[in-house]
């Protein structure tokens, strides 16, 4: 009976042991908890004011795109009226070219005829007159 005896005492010193280490293992992981949980709080506390800013950032650049989105509009709409004015004025140089060119023409080619012929008569009268 005796190590029977010795057997329970082994046992209720392990049991011991046991429940000792558990108490250290579960004080030390207590103490990394309560490490972590402050490191939690840090990070939350400093992190809060930089969405905060994020957050104000992001409106920012919403407005910001927006406003650049209706200048892209109004920069789009400014280009195709420049381009209807070019192409009206291009119509209007075609349609004057077209009236006055044919006119102008026939008035210079008269002129051109008008200057050879007097030219031809000087040249003549300059040779020595007119023959009959």
């Amino acid at each position: 009976m005796d190590v029977l005896i010795i057997a329970q005492v082994i046992i209720l010193l392990s049991l011991s042991a046991l429940a000792i280490y558990f108490i250290i293992v579960l004080s030390k992981l207590r103490e990394l908890l309560g490490t972590l949980d402050t490191n939690i709080k840090q990070v939350t506390a400093k992190a809060l004011p930089t969405l905060d800013n994020l957050e104000v950032i992001t409106t920012k650049l919403r407005t910001i795109v927006e406003n650049f989105d209706d200048q892209l509009m109004v920069l789009k709409d400014s280009v195709d009226t420049i381009k209807s004015v070019a192409d009206n004025v291009a119509a209007f140089e075609r349609r004057v070219q077209d009236a006055i060119e044919s006119p102008i023409m026939d008035v210079m080619n008269t002129i051109g005829g008008i200057i050879r012929g007097f030219t031809g008569f000087l040249t003549r009268i300059m040779r020595g007159g007119v023959s009959e």
